[in-house]
């Protein structure tokens, strides 16, 4: 992957309205979520203790940006790893139950609260294992997700041997200096949050798809 193979793209006001729909129609379950999140962070580190509720709120709804992307509307498999308190993949598993989730992490205490959470939202399309994502073993093509827990030549590399078809970073806007090297023939598409927005939780970052040819 070359920086100068990167094609970047804004992310329209009407993407933020359809997900503020998205959120009012699953609003009891994502505050649920939330509620379960809040109450393992006390017992687990799965996010920042001083973080406050709104928040947290906050990245429910930056999780849900992706709904409009090809590449996660085109996917029946998606799998989330370094999901620590189950972000994104609780949040897109709520909202898209007709998707199965794998949510992936290398810390089994994580995994075991997911694991809780899901129990509890009665979700049967998401399930929850701990080991590092290099070591899974899936046989048909996949979407794979990450939320600031990769960088992404670290996670391109370590999960090239996997049926993934693409990879959605959540990740800041000066992402370039993670994408260099030979490696195989990947496009790269990244999604600016704030331009349009201009919502100031969402400066500098982006959605970066890491697409194979």
């Amino acid at each position: 992957m070359k920086q100068s193979d990167i094609t970047y793209h804004d992310v329209p006001r009407e993407t933020f309205l359809y997900v503020d729909e998205l959120i009012d129609q699953n609003k009891e379950q994502l505050n649920t979520y939330l509620d379960r999140l809040l109450w393992w962070n006390k017992r687990i580190n799965l996010v920042s203790r001083d973080v406050p509720r709104e928040t947290i709120f906050e990245h429910i709804r930056h999780s849900l940006l992706i709904h409009r992307l090809p590449a996660y509307q085109n996917s029946s498999l998606i799998v989330d790893t370094g999901t620590g308190g189950g972000l994104p993949g609780m949040p897109l598993a709520i909202t898209s139950p007709e998707k199965e989730f794998i949510l992936n992490d290398i810390v089994t205490k994580k995994v075991m609260a997911v694991k809780q959470m899901a129990r509890t939202l009665g979700l049967k399309n998401a399930s929850a294992v701990d080991f590092s994502i290099e070591k899974a073993t899936i046989n048909r093509e996949f979407l794979m997700v990450t939320k600031h827990a990769f960088k992404i030549n670290d996670l391109v590399q370590m999960t090239s041997g996997l049926p993934w078809q693409n990879i959605i970073f959540y990740k800041g806007m000066n992402f370039a200096d993670e994408i260099s090297g030979p490696s195989e023939e990947f496009s790269v598409n990244a999604y600016d949050l704030y331009k349009e927005s201009r919502e100031s939780f969402y400066k500098n970052k982006a959605l970066v798809v890491i697409s194979r040819s």
